[in-house]
């Protein structure tokens, strides 16, 4: 990106984007200049599940979903809207992508290579640190979901007949009854 676009994003995205938390604005500004914008128009896949991953990205117009195939169908995990990003698992474990995500809307991201990451390397410690950190709130919410579920205290949960996010006809969407 420019030093022109990097400047106009950082402010925006130090105080929106939970991935920058206490991170310098000098630091956050290096990882900015190796970045790249890129644009996606509805519909469009960013990447596929069981693909090789070296890129995170960090939403900042529109919204993209995150989906996966089990039997055969598209299930809907997740939708993911500006300040949000997505990707960085496969950065963390080097793995295949474990699900697939497409734009819903038109719609812009910031993509992060784990190369240029990795070589601000004070920068790349606070921001694997505030992954970690947000990843564990996200392990919490599963684990008292699962722990209310097997306890009773959750419904099971059921196939939902509602619309998905795109194409009804392309998701089994399930929800908490």
């Amino acid at each position: 990106m420019s030093i022109r676009e990097v400047d106009q994003l950082l402010l925006r995205l130090v105080s929106a984007v939970d991935l920058f938390r206490k991170i310098d604005l000098d630091d956050v500004a290096a990882l900015l200049r190796q970045s790249t914008r890129i644009d996606f128009e509805s519909g469009e896949q960013v990447f596929s599940e069981g693909e090789e991953g070296h890129s995170m990205y960090i939403v900042t117009k529109g919204a993209f979903e995150v989906y996966r195939n089990a039997a055969g169908k598209n299930v809907f995990i997740a939708s993911i809207e500006p300040g949000e990003h997505f990707g960085e698992i496969a950065l963390l474990v080097n793995r295949p992508r474990s699900a697939s995500v497409r734009a819903i809307q038109s719609s812009s991201v910031i993509r992060l290579t784990k190369h240029a990451i990795m070589s601000e390397h004070r920068a790349a410690a606070l921001l694997f640190r505030n992954m970690a950190q947000l990843m564990a709130q996200r392990l919490v919410s599963v684990d008292n979901e699962v722990i209310l579920h097997k306890t009773g205290k959750y419904p099971s949960f059921r196939p939902e007949s509602e619309i998905s996010p795109t194409r009804q006809d392309e998701y089994v969407v399930v929800r908490r009854g």
